[in-house]
């Protein structure tokens, strides 16, 4: 993770210092106009209402749209790699296969292409899971600058199960595949569970068990299962970003998802990672993980996309 936070911080210092370098060329080689006078004026006689007529000024007309209506505005403005399907955004440069057939993620605004950071996929398939291909990085791009962090903190990994890249599931053979996982997690839970990391005995024990519809108190850094359907199983977590530079190293605290997902009868691993920032990230983490599931279903419908 260290290596692709440190390139991730200098990639975004880079945007913004090419984004304020012109602007600063073009004042220092301009002379001041008879409107650029009349603001300046009125800026220094009244500077609340100049402020006002500047801010009115400066928003774009994009600005009070809704998101999908300025996403909508975006592809006739000629951005021709945006879709729509019953609503819902996906851009085709971020599809991926699973066996033969063609799969997209939604695409909400404000998000980007994590393939477009260099080392940043690379980086995720290091860390991933032997025997899942990162099919397709998305981060929230606009999470990233408003919260001024140094590393990305708020994105989703969408993994292909190399071993049932080219099968086909319904909802009845999926639930002996969602068995095999929570036994997978349960096995593992009694090798690194601990009394003492529990509040209460019962606690434990539900937790060893897989009884976690029983458990009273969250436990930090364990997967908890949130939610199930008959074409997903989704487990929560908390856990902690390292970020290393060359003389120190820090963590900072992190909840996410994964979900194991039925999308036209392929199965994924989708996992949405999201920097902590105060107690009411974990049910809008888990409000957006089941909108994620639902619009990946809607895109990847059968039927034509509109434009």
């Amino acid at each position: 993770m260290a290596r692709f936070i440190y390139r991730f911080r200098f990639y975004f210092l880079a945007l913004g210092i090419a984004g304020i370098c012109p602007v600063w060329a073009r004042e220092l080689g301009s002379s001041e106009s008879l409107e650029e006078m009349s603001e300046r004026l009125e800026t220094e006689t009244d500077p609340e209402r100049a402020s006002s007529k500047k801010r009115r000024r400066s928003r774009s007309p994009m600005e009070d749209m809704m998101p999908i209506d300025r996403l909508r505005a975006q592809r006739q403005m000629g951005d021709i790699d945006l879709y729509f399907k019953d609503g819902v955004a996906y851009r085709d440069s971020l599809g991926f296969k699973s066996g033969v057939i063609q799969l997209y993620p939604p695409f909400y605004e404000g998000w980007a292409n994590g393939r477009k950071v260099k080392g940043l996929y690379e980086d995720f398939v290091k860390d991933g899971e032997p025997g899942f291909t990162l099919s397709s990085v998305i981060y929230n791009e606009r999470y990233y600058r408003e919260t001024g962090k140094e590393f990305v903190n708020y994105f989703i990994l969408y993994w292909v199960p190399e071993q049932y890249a080219f099968t086909l599931f319904q909802p009845n053979s999926f639930g002996p595949v969602k068995d095999r996982v929570r036994e997978a997690i349960v096995k593992a839970r009694k090798n690194y569970a601990r009394r003492d990391q529990f509040d209460t005995f019962q606690d434990y024990v539900a937790f060893k068990f897989g009884r976690d519809d029983e458990i009273a108190n969250f436990v930090d850094g364990f997967w908890i299962e949130a939610n199930e359907g008959d074409y997903h199983l989704t487990y929560f977590y908390t856990s902690e970003f390292l970020v290393e530079r060359k003389r120190q190293a820090f963590v900072r605290p992190l909840i996410a998802t994964t979900s194991f997902i039925l999308v036209r009868g392929k199965l994924l691993k989708v996992d949405i990672v999201k920097a902590y920032d105060s107690p009411e990230d974990i049910p809008r983490l888990l409000e957006f993980t089941e909108g994620v599931r639902d619009d990946m279903k809607t895109v990847n419908r059968h039927g034509e996309s509109n434009r």
